[in-house]
């Protein structure tokens, strides 16, 4: 029950001078407001003098109060077998969180006192739900314990308490697995909280076992006050814990199906960049085109050391700031002929996939159904089963860029380059997919993007100036201290490079 419907309900207990909980009476509109009447009577002037703005006022609160007294006439109309059936309920969760308190490997004072409270709770809810078995439900005592049992009440409190336990403990409620210990996990603040908790409701279930009907209805409206204050406390931490769980969970996920770091290897080259440079990419009718153009493929070919990679990082940058807080999605490859046995089809397709769903946390449900499919027999996923989950996830983007820089040091002397490719293509021939790629002049590759736009990549001599300039601080003194030097040093330098960079 809401605190606020409690207090309502008491504040009419209290006004009334009843001797039985509110909840029992059967209250209407007329009862309500005589009720009101009789007892702001004696202080105030008669109602039929009241301005017209507290008539308003005084509608309207019982009005509040009617529906208040509805629903909670509602909850206590429960027969004694529903209130056994929330205590069993509790019981059970009881003896969980108690064996998971017995595997806990460190025995700290918290962790035995936890314990020791969950027993004795235990034991006392025991003789209750074996004392309401034994009776009827006409009695006045049985209209006090069903209010221990309404929603958000006393054994809604302690079941939270102990949900707060078997969460932090058992890793967000996953099975534990052989031979891994339960760790305990709490500060003094959450145990003081926990144990708060269980010691308001064995107090009241222990003046409830007295068989004392109206000290029972006094006790359970003064623990109001604390619902009040723990409620959200628990709650919260309870959504804590569940969140933390899930995000590690979500980076578990990603880094199985792909260990790749792109992003960091992204990071690292576009921190070489001298400030200024590739902007003449950028402005290129090609590049602009190949950004407005829906299924776009743009084809970045050049010769070794021309800056191709570069030029691609230049390129994912810009995407990567225009992606922001829109739909567009981005991913990448950087392929090495350093690590072509780990650049299969399969393992590009994941990476791509990983960072897609990065974008889009909500889309991890693909990767999830092939972790199912996959961990506990130890396989990978096929290139067919990544493009499935890859053509589901593209669903959650309006257009998504891929970048794949150096192709031609993907090997393909057992089909993977051509086998990548394809996949790629067949996901722009049903989605919004943008390609670009930089190569050397390979003739089967060349041969492949004969029909995309073609924009070939050579050290701009703007750039190379740029560069140079960056790197006057290394020349001697003598030329630092020239710009004449300077100039003839930069023009001789972009002359030499001939198109390399």
């Amino acid at each position: 029950m809401n605190p606020l419907n409690t207090w309502y309900i008491n504040f009419l207990f209290f006004l009334t001078g009843n001797e039985r909980p509110l909840c029992a009476l059967s209250i209407r509109y007329g009862a309500a407001r005589y009720a009101l009447h009789a007892a702001v009577q004696p202080c105030c002037v008669p109602c039929s003098a009241w301005p017209l703005a507290h008539h308003f006022a005084f509608r309207s609160l019982c009005r509040q109060l009617i529906h208040v007294c509805n629903r909670t006439l509602a909850s206590c109309n429960m027969d004694p077998l529903s209130v056994v059936a929330s205590i069993i309920a509790v019981l059970q969760l009881s003896a969980k969180v108690l064996a998971s308190l017995n595997d806990v490997k460190d025995a700290s004072k918290d962790r035995a006192h936890c314990a020791i409270e969950t027993s004795n709770l235990y034991g006392i809810l025991t003789n209750l739900r074996s004392r309401l078995e034994e009776g009827g439900s006409s009695q006045p005592w049985y209209t006090a314990v069903r209010a221990l049992a309404v929603e958000n009440g006393p054994l809604d409190q302690f079941k939270q308490a102990l949900e707060t336990l078997q969460v932090k403990m058992t890793n967000g409620g996953r099975l534990k697995k052989a031979g891994e210990a339960l760790m305990w996990k709490f500060k003094k603040e959450e145990v003081a909280s926990i144990l708060g908790r269980m010691e308001h409701l064995k107090t009241l279930v222990e003046i409830a076992l007295q068989m004392d009907h109206f000290k029972l209805s006094q006790a359970i409206r003064d623990d109001t006050n604390i619902i009040r204050t723990h409620v959200p406390v628990i709650q919260s931490r309870v959504e804590k814990v569940q969140q933390d769980q899930d995000s590690t969970n979500h980076r578990r996920l990603l880094e199985w199906i792909s260990a790749t770091e792109y992003p960091a290897q992204q990071s690292d080259i576009i921190k070489r960049r001298q400030e200024g440079t590739g902007q003449w990419f950028l402005d290129a009718p090609e590049v602009s085109r190949w950004l407005s153009e829906a299924k776009g493929t743009l084809f970045c070919p050049g010769i070794p050391g021309a800056g191709k990679t570069m030029v691609a990082a230049i390129a994912i940058n810009h995407l990567l700031v225009a992606a922001q807080n829109n739909s567009h999605g981005v991913a990448y490859v950087y392929c090495n002929y350093k690590a072509q046995a780990e650049q299969d089809a399969s393992s590009m397709l994941a990476a791509i996939l990983k960072q897609l769903v990065q974008g889009r946390p909500s889309t991890v449900e693909s990767v999830e159904r092939l972790h199912k499919q996959h961990a506990d027999r130890g396989t990978k996923p096929s290139p067919d089963e990544i493009y499935s989950a890859l053509r589901d996830v593209l669903a959650h983007y309006s257009t998504v860029h891929i970048v794949i820089d150096a192709l031609d040091e993907c090997r393909n002397s057992d089909g993977t380059r051509t086998q990548f490719l394809t996949k790629i293509r067949d996901l722009q021939a049903e989605q919004d997919v943008c390609i670009m790629a930089t190569s050397r002049f390979i003739p089967e590759i060349v041969d492949v993007f004969r029909e995309a736009l073609t924009l070939e990549v050579r050290a701009n001599r703007e750039d190379v100036k740029r560069f140079v300039a960056g790197q006057i601080y290394r020349l001697p003194g003598c030329i630092q201290r020239s710009p004449a030097l300077q100039e003839i040093v930069q023009e001789n330098i972009v002359e030499a490079v001939d198109g390399f960079f």
